[in-house]
């Protein structure tokens, strides 16, 4: 780790990583409270417009990773921050829903740029043995920004009486903060590095369009969706399951996007570097495979202390879908093409993260919670097939020439 940090870049766009984060915390801290005791509104409406931030980046990722490649993942980067800095800083002022889903579409469609473009630096900066490793932390510092910006919204309101304007406010400068901070910080050519001279086994394009990159890392998108598609129900409708159908109490199920993320922290960078080690592809459909038994387990066990320790294993074996998927497109594409592979894959988790709850709900809805959790443990199962069928996208995988 510390020959990775030693790069002035990779400690930046760590540190507006966490920047972000922190930021993200911050809201996500208070934005349901505010929309239930400010605008009355009720969970359907809450969860409509947490669809906008999806649908925002949806449409987004892939045309913001095509200007990366027009402006440089730095200026992007500067430019994204600002725009989502802007966005929710105005979110309270937005005049009733149309405005506010407004708000959260750009929202998301900045976030997407400046995901896009921190991944695109990290991935330009490091060498093809430690990229699994470097995502892998890069998850975990953006997690820990969470962590603090929720924390400086709980003091926050235990200092002040009306906070939430306030509170949105200051995430929206945090974040333009950090866009000031990389802008002067960040080299002007970040992509002046020797990752371009390293010797590549993967096989060189067949075309420069942007079907032609998705072919190449369509192994690599699968991952992303499929997480999309589970994490975007299960926020949803796990809780409304353990409490209808298993009889847990509603406070208990607060805890399960803690216990989720706990298995991240703990396990996504060791898992991470197992990729760099093993293989991506390989590490992927291994995790796929024991991730969906664990979530199939969900329908049988027995009490919640025991339903506690399958999501905290869900997490350790789910959550490093995301850097493992960023590490094995970075070893398929080339470098110049960073931007708008990684605007492929963010594409591939918003997909997955608008139609997961929209067909969960007709699913749970027609047939029952029970039905609901068991097609998204099987859901895991096209992972598995694409990992093995499309194996020989994983460079790792393929014969190496005799010289």
């Amino acid at each position: 780790m510390r020959e990775i940090l030693k790069d002035k870049n990779i400690r930046t766009a760590y540190l507006l990583c966490l920047t972000l984060g922190i930021a993200y915390g911050m809201v996500l801290a208070i934005i349901s409270l505010y929309l239930t005791n400010v605008h009355a509104y009720d969970k359907p409406t809450i969860a409509n417009l947490a669809t906008f931030f999806s649908v925002g980046i949806a449409a987004f990722a892939v045309p913001m990773g095509l200007m990366i490649r027009k402006l440089s993942p730095r200026v992007m980067l500067a430019i994204a921050l600002l725009g989502y800095g802007t966005a929710v800083a105005l979110f309270p002022f937005m005049p009733g829903f149309f405005g506010q889903s407004i708000s959260r579409a750009f929202d998301g469609a900045f976030s997407v740029g400046a995901w896009i473009s921190l991944e695109t630096i990290l991935l330009l900066r490091t060498s093809s043995l430690n990229r699994g490793f470097v995502t892998g932390l890069y998850s975990n510092v953006l997690a820990l920004g969470y962590v603090i910006g929720s924390a400086i919204a709980w003091v926050a309101a235990k200092l002040w009486v009306d906070t939430d304007t306030t509170v949105f406010m200051a995430a929206g400068c945090v974040a333009a903060g950090g866009a000031i901070y990389g802008l002067l910080r960040l080299d002007p050519v970040i992509d002046a590095v020797e990752v371009h001279k390293e010797p590549t086994t993967a096989a060189p394009p067949s075309g420069t369009g942007l079907l032609s990159l998705f072919w190449r890392i369509k192994t690599a998108c699968v991952p992303p969706f499929t997480y999309g598609y589970f994490q975007g129900s299960l926020v949803l409708y796990l809780p409304l399951f353990l409490t209808k159908e298993r009889g847990v109490p509603e406070d208990d199920t607060k805890l399960l996007v803690g216990l989720f993320s706990l298995g991240m922290v703990l396990f996504v960078m060791y898992i991470g570097h197992m990729g760099d080690r093993y293989g991506h592809l390989k590490v992927i459909r291994v995790m796929a495979a024991l991730g969906g038994l664990i979530a199939l387990s969900v329908v049988y066990l027995p009490n919640f202390p025991l339903i506690a320790i399958a999501v905290v294993l869900a997490g350790a074996a789910l959550s490093p879908m995301w850097p493992l998927a960023l590490a094995l497109q970075s070893l398929i594409s080339d470098p110049r093409d960073y931007g708008r592979a990684n605007g492929l894959l963010n594409a591939s988790f918003a997909v997955g993260a608008v139609a997961g709850p929209l067909i969960s709900s007709r699913v749970y809805e027609w047939y029952s919670g029970e039905v609901m959790v068991l097609h998204l443990a099987a859901m895991w199962t096209l992972v598995v097939l694409a990992s093995v069928v499309f194996r020989r996208d994983d460079p790792s995988q393929r014969p190496r020439a005799v010289r």
